[in-house]
């Protein structure tokens, strides 16, 4: 076999091999939360968020129901500027580091990565919230996940983003269980 024919079979071999950004392999319910995400980050685009939108995010994006419900009409209104602040932080990292470059997929998609996946193993505590859950990443390196997307299962909207830092310690950034 000459050398063309061997680079001819390892190139085809590359490009038809799964890969996580292009193979995703979701179930219906990710598949919906997805959808949610995907639109939540393509509406902000390019646009920042204010409060005025609040009401627009917590119809179609977020889950914010039980905390809209609490009897304190000053809690709601801390909870409510505490999200403000959060959501804005979100939609700007997006924004910084490029929708173009960020994707998501399946979290349990992300168990060749033992550091990351721990936190979601059969005996974990988290591994409960496993279907429930995407894992996005920069797809330049699709296999480095950034973070985590907690999803509410009934109506498929964000319940909580997590962002990982660079030695694995995990920070939560909750909408909905303050």
């Amino acid at each position: 076999m000459n050398l063309k024919k061997v680079f001819n079979f390892l190139l085809l071999l590359v490009l038809t091999s799964p890969c996580l950004a292009q193979t995703k392999d979701f179930t219906e319910e990710e598949e919906k939360n997805y959808n949610t995400i995907k639109s939540l980050f393509e509406h902000f685009k390019d646009k920042g968020y204010d409060s005025a939108q609040r009401d627009f995010v917590f119809k179609h994006f977020v889950y914010f129901d039980n905390v809209l419900a609490d009897t304190s009409k000053t809690q709601i209104l801390k909870r409510t500027k505490f999200f403000d602040e959060l959501f804005s932080q979100m939609i700007h990292y997006v924004d910084s580091v490029g929708m173009e470059n960020l994707d998501a997929a399946p979290t349990r998609l992300f168990k060749d990565n033992p550091t990351f996946f721990k936190s979601f193993e059969a005996e974990s505590d988290l591994n409960k919230f496993l279907p429930f859950t995407l894992t996005y990443y920069d797809k330049r390196r699709p296999r480095e996940p950034i973070g985590v997307l907690l999803f509410e299962p009934k109506t498929h909207k964000l319940l909580t983003w997590i962002l990982l830092n660079q030695g694995g310690y995990y920070y939560f950034l909750t909408f909905n269980l303050l």
